[in-house]
């Protein structure tokens, strides 16, 4: 018998296991067309909101993405412009085989208003060249309003001629919502066909939709980045610490020896600012994630008493990330820089200056040029 396969997220079909992605009760599936079977997993996401949380392995990640190896594609790359460093994997073109690029910052929607996308996109080529990253095109686009859509789907046109096109990226950023976008707009699907969630890993393999040039765009799970927070924490944490709409921006002006405080998830010191005597710090995180400003000489002992409280997310003993590490940033030039704490935000400040920044050791903190 031939394999069917979920059109949500692409599980193979199964009636033996409910606890696994494809399953479909044997009575229901008789009533389901095989072009339309969905299985029971992303019929709860969709209509319960409920979350079933399952890993692609690397190996069969490996597996799902060498395929296109075999061919000569169109590689549509997705990143999160929230959090470029996190969702930015410059082994794309080795783990494919394909050298034609299409580079799509999504999630535009995230950034204050005031903010020019042109800045933006000329922000993303300057982080595309200091990591030696060549692509056919770039585009900023908001998956969520459909934003940029009518240049994006032009771009795909003109780059991929005959070819198939597949759209990858790491967990989160928002992929099968593009193509869900791109289904609808241009291919006369009247509702979404993929399973989207805000929690990671609703995609489990290829899932191919056919363009009217008999050509196929498909959907693929995202590459699973253990350095962003969102691997780390537990479904009431991680919605605080997701965005869902506009940031809007806070303005601190810190002294030496004051701490910033994100939740219970991320902390900033001042050592020296740029003028010995305070620094202007603005944060960018999802305006539900409390922040809080203290004394570096109390810091400690303010995490010891009020986390899972006043520093929180965590809530709870059960909801604890791994052990702290601290990195440390000297710089001396006279540029805006970016603290970015992958997956959760990033704090925006002018050299010189002097900081630690405190994170789960498995989570990645970086520093870049300003985006904003």
């Amino acid at each position: 018998m031939k394999e069917l396969y979920c059109k949500g997220c692409g599980a193979i079909i199964q009636t033996e296991d409910n606890t696994l992605p494809g399953y479909v009760n044997e009575k229901i599936m008789e009533s389901y067309k095989p072009s339309n079977m969905i299985c029971q997993r992303c019929f709860r996401i969709r209509h319960y909101n409920e979350v079933y949380p399952y890993t692609v392995s690397n190996s069969d990640y490996v597996k799902i993405i060498e395929k296109i190896k075999e061919e000569n594609a169109l590689i549509v790359k997705i990143v999160d412009i929230f959090d470029f460093s996190g969702s930015f994997v410059p082994a794309i073109k080795t783990l494919t085989g394909n050298e034609d690029v299409l580079l799509v910052g999504n999630k535009m929607d995230l950034l204050p208003k005031n903010v020019k996308p042109k800045k933006i996109l000329n922000w993303l080529k300057l982080m595309l060249a200091t990591q030696g990253f060549t692509v056919l095109d770039s585009i900023l686009v908001s998956a969520k309003y459909g934003g940029n859509f009518d240049e994006l789907w032009e771009l795909i046109k003109k780059y991929k001629g005959s070819r198939n096109v597949y759209i990858v990226g790491c967990s989160n950023v928002g992929k099968s919502k593009i193509v869900n976008q791109i289904l609808k707009r241009y291919l006369g699907e009247p509702a979404d066909v993929l399973t989207v969630s805000t929690s990671p890993r609703t995609t489990i393999g290829l899932i191919g939709f056919p363009l009217l040039d008999g050509s196929i765009i498909y959907d693929t799970p995202g590459v699973i980045n253990k350095h962003q927070y969102m691997h780390y924490l537990t479904r009431p944490s991680y919605k605080l610490t997701v965005p869902k709409k506009e940031i809007k921006p806070l303005i601190f002006q810190l002294y030496e020896g004051q701490t910033l405080y994100f939740g219970g998830l991320g902390r900033l010191d001042i050592i020296s600012g740029e003028t010995g005597d305070k620094i202007s710090v603005i944060t960018y995180f999802a305006n539900t994630l409390n922040i809080h400003r203290t004394k570096t000489i109390n810091a400690d002992e303010l995490y010891r008493t009020k986390k899972y409280s006043l520093l929180s997310p965590p809530f709870s003993p059960e909801e604890d990330t791994p052990k702290w590490v601290y990195h440390e940033f000297r710089i001396r030039d006279n540029q805006k820089y970016d603290i970015v704490f992958s997956g959760l935000g990033f704090v925006t400040l002018r050299a010189p200056f002097h900081i630690r920044a405190y994170a789960p050791f498995v989570v990645g903190i970086y520093t870049r040029l300003a985006i904003i």
